[in-house]
């Protein structure tokens, strides 16, 4: 994977993916896009579905025939909402796909991810159909579809959301990635946006809106990179916020966060747990700075130490060439105890 700021950018998507397919988070985030945070979408109306679709791509080998490669692709989270109306057990799919870092393509990602779904219920009409042997009176067309013109899709939508501080400067449709400006053929191009939730992007007002601790996760990862704003936050509106451990995880491996639980404990305060992580900063950089001096010290101890020496040799060797002494003598005259004459003898 990919190294962005000392975490891997798959490890970060996990947490993302794991923090949101929870229900309620899950039923926070359309809550909020859709409906302006009113509690429409409930936890438990909420059926977790197979995340995994299959593809067929055309291969090299395989171009004008009719066989090619499959692949699976697999989605980040996808649920059925389940809330009996009109008769119908589940009326709407939803999908989640969380980023750690923009996608340049997500219009196309999220277009093919919502038409295999797509493909797949008119697949699954198919099955039912032909199980059924239900052609009696059907058109042919209906029967060589086997999508009946009584038959419905559900509806699928795709929600983005982004674990990121960064600005979201990506194409937000399908068009924008398009280099077409003639407005005529635009016109007959099916558009597909992006429909995203961004931190960047919220506002504090917004966060008031949501119900779970998304809004607070999303807050701290838009400040995370701007320390003023983030203490701003902490000393405000987000003093008394609460994270438990799936909010820890998704934070630590999103934005690099460091923060840290006691294993005993459900629960940190987010303003105490950055205070802490500021202390612990200061007595290490006073730490730092205090062993850097104390090298020093020793490193300046040993450079005079050392010339001393250096000067002591020197002078032994002018009284031996100049007086013709013996290192012995020299030394005794220069009134050097025998035990460090012992070491300078070595070194000369």
């Amino acid at each position: 994977h990919d190294m962005e700021g000392g975490r891997t950018m798959g490890y970060a998507d996990g947490t993302a993916k794991e923090y949101t397919r929870q229900n309620d988070i899950f039923a926070d985030a359309f809550n909020f896009y859709l409906y302006g945070g009113a509690q429409t979408i409930k936890p438990e109306q909420l059926r977790e579905l197979d995340t995994a679709e299959l593809s067929i791509l055309p291969d090299a080998e395989s171009r004008g025939k009719r066989n090619g490669r499959s692949m699976q692709r697999y989605r980040d989270v996808l649920k059925s909402v389940s809330a009996m109306e009109d008769g119908r057990a589940a009326y709407l799919l939803l999908g989640i796909e969380n980023q750690s870092a923009v996608h340049y393509a997500a219009p196309v990602k999220n277009l093919l991810y919502d038409a295999l779904q797509y493909a797949g219920q008119v697949e699954r009409r198919a099955k039912v159909h032909r199980e059924e042997r239900d052609y009696q009176g059907r058109k042919e067309g209906e029967f060589l579809s086997g999508f009946y013109l009584d038959d419905k899709l559900v509806p699928v939508i795709t929600l983005l959301i982004q674990f990121s501080p960064e600005p979201w400067d990506g194409p937000r449709s399908l068009r924008d990635m398009m280099d077409a400006e003639d407005p005529a053929l635009l016109a007959l191009v099916p558009d597909y946006p992006v429909h995203l939730l961004s931190p960047y992007e919220l506002t504090e007002d917004e966060n008031e809106k949501f119900h779970t601790s998304l809004g607070d996760v999303l807050t701290f990862i838009k400040y995370s990179k701007d320390k003023e704003k983030m203490l701003n936050w902490l000393e405000g509106a987000g003093a008394d916020v609460q994270f438990g451990r799936r909010e820890v995880d998704v934070l630590n491996g999103c934005v690099n966060a460091k923060l840290s639980m006691r294993q005993d404990k459900e629960a940190v305060n987010v303003c105490e747990a950055i205070r802490q992580m500021i202390e612990e900063a200061t007595e290490d950089a006073v730490r730092k700075v205090k062993a850097e001096a104390e090298n020093a010290v020793r490193e300046a101890k040993t450079e005079t130490e050392n010339a001393l020496k250096e000067n002591t040799i020197n002078s032994i060797r002018n009284l031996m060439a100049n007086l013709h002494l013996t290192a012995e003598q020299a030394i005794s005259a220069l009134g050097i105890s025998e035990a460090d004459g012992k070491v300078f003898l070595k070194n000369l």
